[in-house]
């Protein structure tokens, strides 16, 4: 999964409509840039890209532990779904992730060997490429570093200067893909939370023409209650909150940069995390601008004291209706000089055909990305990032349930299409599947739905079986009708706090209108597992130590996805495609997308 830091905050209840269709009723650590782990991937080629993986030191299966039948939580027992099974998503999940895989890296060659594994399993499945005689898909990446010896910035008000500690309170960058941004005395305008929410009826920008300023965001979404009902989600992080739509905002309005203001509580995370965001290897292809930065609320108080306010009032003045874009007095002075490199990397793409004439036009996306971190050669010891749970395991699950749904299709019983996508760059900012979306092998309205599946179950059967986005969109209502027909609890996302849906793959397809679900693990177990998940879990994203182990028990995996398969199924046959619940953030998208 994608490293995103965004604050928990708890789920609010939705009303939500009947279903629309007939059957639808029924702490990481900064990674190595890619040219090092090419260099790194190189000396390890020893071992040719074909090459079998070599066998993992974690056990194939757990025979001395009760099987998810026998812990009554078995849920579908028939069918193309029994194509999916534990030791087919071990096998899978022990190649992607082993030593030999250098990390799968994107451009290297531990992702060329992940590649051409996903190719194999997809043939031996039965499908078809999505575009021409190929499964790959060529996704251009542009790396961007910037140079912190040439790197200079100044924030000046009437008061003078602040004073910027380059990465300790203040972080800065550019992705204009120029070698040198110079910017001289440019204006600082406060745009408040930079919203324009037709749903709500909130527009930030009134109109005003803030093209070649540098806009100053606040974090979050606006927190407001009006009628007795909480706008945007209440207490959960929509879209508009999150940093990534800041920027965006900031392009579409010709800005020539954006400063987004971190305080505690509004990120739910200290200024480290992200403080050092300058210095990275920047991959990000949605917003092009000559300057981003993010400022501490240390050095954000002096912008409000000079405006007569605080930094409350700041928050104070985004809540409300009438905000308009104030002129904060101050001007953005820098100099940026960034180096590039272009990497290709593929995604992976087969699809299962249709059986009805009518319908086989129409396409659901499974997703699940095959990246990872390559290799850091200055760690000592091990310095291989496996990504076994993250996300060589979804990749697995995917495969599997291309199986299932190719035996369906071969029953003549699937009426849509089904697409199993294996992308690229999700960890450098989602762009494998932001290139699928911006170029499509087929028209983007013809993609009815998007299911991802991104560090799913590793630790055994739940009583409940959980996916974000159910609150969202109506195939949460077919979702919670199948769990609870195998006398299981549905559940919606296990850390609300956390705003997972916007930091994986399915938010691609969902700010372009499409529906989508994200499948998780649930939380309660059936059996006591002796340690606490999440912990672990935690302890080991985006480290070395995520690799396949004692505690996996995929018997829960298997069962996810076997009900995950019958979820799809409907709503691969269903009547009529499903559609966001009415107020959703991504509703305008989808009516402007299928033209409803």
């Amino acid at each position: 999964m994608m490293p995103r830091p965004h604050p928990s905050r708890p789920h609010p209840s939705r009303t939500r409509p009947s279903p629309s269709g007939p059957s639808l009723s029924g702490s990481s650590r900064s990674r190595p840039t890619v040219t090092g782990l090419v260099l790194l991937a190189a000396l390890a080629a020893c071992t040719p890209p074909d090459a079998p993986a070599p066998a993992d030191a974690a056990p194939q299966g757990h025979p001395d532990r009760p099987s998810a039948a026998e812990l009554g939580v078995a849920g579908p027992l028939d069918g193309p779904a029994l194509r999916i099974t534990r030791e087919i998503l071990w096998e899978d999940t022990r190649i992607l992730s082993a030593d030999s895989m250098l990390g799968r890296a994107p451009g290297t060659v531990g992702e060329e060997r992940a590649v051409r594994h996903i190719e194999r399993r997809f043939a031996e499945a039965g499908l078809e490429p999505v575009r021409g005689g190929s499964y790959r898909l060529p996704v251009d990446l542009l790396g961007m570093t910037k140079n912190l010896e040439t790197q200079s910035v100044t924030v000046e008000g009437a008061g003078g200067a602040l004073a910027l500690e380059i990465e300790r309170n203040f972080t800065f960058w550019s992705t204009n893909e120029a070698p040198v941004v110079e910017l001289d005395r440019v204006p600082l305008v406060f745009v408040g939370y930079g919203v324009e929410a037709p749903e709500y009826g909130w527009d930030d920008f009134k109109g005003e023409d803030v093209a070649g300023k540098i806009l100053l965001f606040l974090n979050d979404d606006p927190a407001l209650t009006e009628d007795g009902e909480a706008l945007f989600g209440g207490p959960i992080r929509t879209y508009y909150g999150r940093w990534t739509y800041k920027f965006e905002q900031a392009e579409r309005h010709g800005a020539a940069g954006a400063i987004v203001i971190h305080t505690d509580a509004s990120a739910a995370y200290g200024f480290s995390v992200i403080g050092n965001m300058g210095e990275r290897q920047v991959w990000q292809r949605d917003y092009r601008l000559d300057f981003l930065a993010w400022m501490d609320s240390t050095l954000t108080a002096q912008v409000a004291e000079a405006m007569g306010t605080d930094v409350p009032g700041l928050f104070a003045m985004g809540n409300r209706r009438d905000f308009r874009p104030l002129d904060t007095g101050f001007t953005v002075s820098a100099r940026i000089e960034t180096d590039f490199e272009r990497v290709e990397a593929p995604n992976v793409a087969g699809m299962v055909r249709g059986n009805d004439p009518a319908l086989q036009d129409e396409y659901v996306v499974f997703t699940a990305h095959h990246d990872h971190l390559g290799v850091d050669p200055s760690l000592p010891g091990d310095s291989i990032f496996n990504g076994a749970l993250d996300n060589a395991l979804g990749v697995a699950g995917i495969i599997a349930l291309a199986e299932a749904f190719a035996e369906q299709a071969a029953a003549g019983e699937l009426r849509r299409s089904v697409v199993f996508l294996s992308v690229t760059a999700e960890e450098g900012g989602l762009l494998g599947s932001g290139a699928f979306v911006q170029d499509p092998p087929m028209p983007l309205r013809s993609i009815v739905a998007n299911v991802n599946v991104d560090s799913p179950q590793s630790w055994g059967p739940t009583r409940d079986v959980a996916a974000i986005g159910i609150d969202m969109n109506d195939m949460g209502l077919v979702f919670e009708e199948v769990v609870r027909s195998y006398g299981l609890e549905p559940a919606g996302d296990p850390n609300p706090m956390a705003g997972s849906f916007y930091r994986s793959d399915q938010v691609n397809f969902a700010k372009a209108g499409i529906p989508a679900l994200y499948l998780q693990a649930g939380r309660d177990y059936a059996r006591d597992l002796g340690f606490d998940p999440a912990a672990v879990q935690l302890e080991r994203y985006h480290q070395v130590s995520d690799r396949m182990s004692e505690e996996w028990d995929l018997t829960g995996l298997e069962r996810d996805l076997r009900v995950l398969f019958e979820v799809a199924l409907r709503v691969v046959n269903a009547d009529e495609p499903p559609r966001w619940f009415p107020g959703n953030e991504f509703e305008s998208q989808w009516r402007a997308l299928y033209g409803r």
